[in-house]
């Protein structure tokens, strides 16, 4: 009995166990491989659409801001577009009277981010007096002065620009 237990269940039969091993060793391997490639294509699908996400939100926030702010501050003489001194690109200029002092607060583009800056009306802004808005790659507004109209452009690289139309109402 000892005899026939050794041959029959304890040997591979013309080396018939050691290819279903190695086979089913495989097809774990190629299963293993599969799933972690699968969740890491995944994971990249969810990182590129939560930048998308979150770009657009920025986009979203720095343009709700300047036409919240345009629409604020409509009053006659209070709005201006022109050049801020440290890049020289064009920016929004509200001049208010507060506590009797006259000041102009600038929203302008630097170093990638929408900037908002208070200051006396004659001072000019300067990065340690600003404030960050939004993180933008690109801000370009106009003020058409003959129809009244201001129109913005704000960009994040990979994004559709968000243009927007605001119309001064006072002359």
């Amino acid at each position: 009995m000892k005899e026939v237990l050794n041959n029959s269940i304890l040997k591979p039969k013309n080396g018939r166990a050691m290819i279903e091993t190695l086979s089913v060793m495989l097809l774990l391997i190629l299963l293993g491989t599969g799933c972690f490639s699968l969740s890491l294509s995944s994971f990249g699908a969810y990182k590129r659409l939560n930048d998308a996400r979150e770009k657009s939100t920025e986009l979203r926030i720095a343009s709700s801001f300047i036409v919240t702010k345009i629409r604020q501050n409509d009053v006659a003489g209070s709005i201006d577009v022109k050049p801020e001194p440290i890049t020289g690109k064009n920016a929004l200029v509200i001049y208010e009277h507060i506590d009797g002092e006259s000041y102009a607060t600038w929203i302008y583009y630097s170093a990638g981010y929408l900037m908002e800056a208070l200051v006396l009306e004659h001072e000019e802004p300067s990065p340690d007096v600003s404030q960050q808005i939004a993180k933008v790659d690109d801000f370009n507004i106009e003020y058409d002065r003959d129809v009244q109209r201001i129109s913005t452009s704000i960009s994040i690289d990979g994004l559709r620009p968000y243009n927007s139309t605001a119309t001064v109402r006072s002359k």
